[in-house]
């Protein structure tokens, strides 16, 4: 008797719709972030020095971050807001002589801030400013850390707890001629990412309801050309908790087509970051690449963004093309395959089609198709057999780019992504 394999259907169509211009502005000397919804094209500003700290109100998140965008490159510079960790353990006797380490907000998520970082590694239950009980499955504090204000102001400053959804720390001059005990908590900013505290004006819900894209300033850790690394604060674009992006470079922006992989959309919020943007050092010029384009994935569509210009410091503005993609969604992986994989991928003149399956299956067609949608390559695949079966693929001769592989049975359509270098 002859088995069919019934293959999964996993098709992007490389299609863009309506693409348009749009342009972000974070002012003078980048004076606002900008949060982007792209289903709406909408932008909320708000600015930078409206908040000092910053409390992940997720569910389960615990991520406590510091302000990193107040510092510019205005003729006459605003101090950054900076957070020192230090080794006093108890907030009233804690002092500047015990300050151990300046710390920086993580890349990896809104749950990797600057307060996170003492974290000892590979233990679950140091969470950088305090300790996770088992027991009680609430956070305590374990750590007092020391904040640097615009003004050159220092406040002395302990996350206590939290629990039951709420984050309590208190907070002081140096002195400790006063103590302020906040509250933050989370179920009042159902729907946000973020809930802000400025020493000035408090609690702060400054987050919009709905947003893709934060347009701001981040330091991260670069080269100084002289073999060591140092932290800068550079312009950039964050993404926000259940947004995912994949980056595609040395292609054709306009007709390439969008990964189809979930492993290519990535969650790091510097996925777009800062650098897709040069200054030429000769002409003090923003240069932008023709080659690049990013997929930005919502959880409700898949968008194509380009970055066109850049004009700096003086107004801020960043100018992209932006178009919805037409896609289709997959069924559900039949019984009879395990798995399916392309490898190497990216491949230079030959890659590998693997498929492991439960039962033999006959007649098949195997194709290299481009973005377009044009065959270049098809042959008949006369068998697989259970188990695993390799498909080489042959390459020559195709230009550097994206292709799909497919193969195709009388039930169904498997379609793997490719990057020919």
């Amino acid at each position: 008797m002859k088995h069919l394999l019934h293959f999964v259907v996993l098709v992007t169509l490389p299609c863009v719709l309506s693409a348009q211009f749009f342009q972000v502005e974070q002012g003078a000397g980048y004076a606002d972030a900008v949060y982007y919804d792209i289903a709406t094209r909408s932008s909320t500003f708000v600015g930078h020095t409206s908040w000092d700290i910053a409390f992940n109100v997720g569910g389960r998140s615990s991520g406590i971050l510091v302000n990193e965008g107040i510092a510019s490159s205005r003729t006459e510079p605003l101090r950054s807001t900076e957070l020192y960790v230090s080794s006093a353990t108890d907030f009233a006797t804690a002092d500047t002589t015990q300050i151990t380490a300046r710390v920086y907000n993580g890349e990896a998520s809104w749950d990797d801030g600057a307060f996170n970082v003492p974290a000892i590694s590979g233990d679950p239950f140091d969470l950088g400013w305090g300790n996770y009980s088992t027991a009680t499955q609430t956070v305590l504090g374990s750590r007092v850390f020391f904040v640097v204000t615009p003004d050159a102001l220092y406040h002395k400053l302990f996350v206590q707890s939290l629990a039951g959804g709420a984050y309590t720390f208190i907070h002081g001059p140096l002195d400790g001629s006063t103590t302020d005990t906040i509250t933050i908590t989370k179920e009042e900013f159902i729907g946000k990412t973020l809930a802000y505290f400025s020493f000035n004006d408090g609690v702060q819900d400054l987050e919009p309801e709905s947003w893709d894209l934060l347009f701001t300033r981040y330091v991260t850790p670069l080269s100084d050309g002289a073999g060591s690394i140092l932290d800068y604060t550079v312009t950039g674009v964050l993404q926000n908790k259940d947004v995912g992006v994949a980056k595609l470079s040395g292609i054709d922006p306009e007709t390439v087509a969008a990964p189809t992989e979930d492993e290519a959309y990535l969650s790091s919020l510097t996925t777009i970051g800062y650098d897709w943007k040069s200054i030429n050092l000769a002409t003090f010029q923003w240069a932008i690449p023709d080659d690049v384009v990013y997929f930005v994935r919502t959880p409700d569509s898949l968008y194509r963004m380009q970055f066109i210009d850049f004009e700096g410091s003086s107004t801020g503005i960043s100018t992209f093309s932006l178009g919805a993609e037409e896609t289709t969604a997959t069924t559900v992986l039949p019984a009879g395959i395990n798995r399916s994989r392309v490898f190497p991928n990216p491949a230079s003149d030959r890659t590998v089609l693997e498929v492991e399956i439960k039962q033999s299956t006959e007649n098949l067609t195997l194709e290299v198709i481009d973005p377009t949608g044009r065959t270049l390559f098809a042959s008949r695949v006369r068998a697989l057999g259970i188990g695993v079966n390799q498909i080489e693929v042959p390459l020559q001769g195709l230009p550097a780019g994206h292709y799909f592989i497919r193969l195709s049975g009388t039930t169904g359509v498997l379609t793997h992504h490719l990057i020919k270098q």
